[in-house]
């Protein structure tokens, strides 16, 4: 399992279990625009390796999955209340986030454990609207073994000539083995 693998599986379980529906883009521009929100945009940005045993490709690798949620609220007609909106909206979907990912089973039984979990919300009202922002990353423990990075590029293996050395005067065994596709 690579990084790539592990955000499919998180757009996988992201895909119609929040508020954004199916405004789940990976990979993707990082523009938006108001027909799209709510909307996440998932990418895994950093990766690290530590090895387990030396002279074998085994490693206990961290995924961090970073999940930006986007969302655009306006004020009522009579009251300034949306900034309020989008905090309350980007605080329900950090929960619905959490929720679908860490409860993915395809997720879950193809990991080692969700290492960590750190969000930040943002809300901004220099437009029009009130933009709000969630920025979510969890680290995702996982293995890479010798399976994650064979097959080795090698040269085929076309033949073998085996023989065997013995006193002078007996006679020579051998064998001359030609293989064949």
């Amino acid at each position: 399992m690579n990084a790539a693998a592990v955000r499919q599986m998180v757009v996988t379980a992201l895909t119609g279990a929040t508020d954004a529906g199916s405004s789940v883009y990976s990979p993707r521009d990082w523009s938006t625009s108001a027909d799209m929100y709510p909307a996440l945009l998932v990418q895994t940005p950093f990766e690290q390796k530590k090895s387990q045993v030396r002279n074998t490709p085994a490693f206990t690798t961290i995924t961090t999955v970073r999940i930006t949620g986007r969302v655009q609220e306006y004020d009522g007609d009579t009251t300034d209340d949306g900034a309020m909106k989008a905090e309350l909206a980007l605080e329900a979907l950090r929960d619905q986030v959490e929720r679908a990912v860490i409860n993915s089973y395809e997720l879950t039984r193809k990991i080692q454990k969700y290492a960590e979990v750190r969000s930040t919300i943002n809300v901004d009202a220099d437009g029009e609207a009130h933009m709000g922002q969630l920025l979510l990353e969890i680290d995702i423990e996982h293995y890479q073994g010798p399976e994650d990075f064979y097959p080795v590029q090698s040269v085929p293996l076309e033949g073998v000539d085996i023989a065997i050395v013995v006193p002078d005067g007996t006679p020579q065994p051998g064998i001359s083995l030609n293989l064949q596709e």
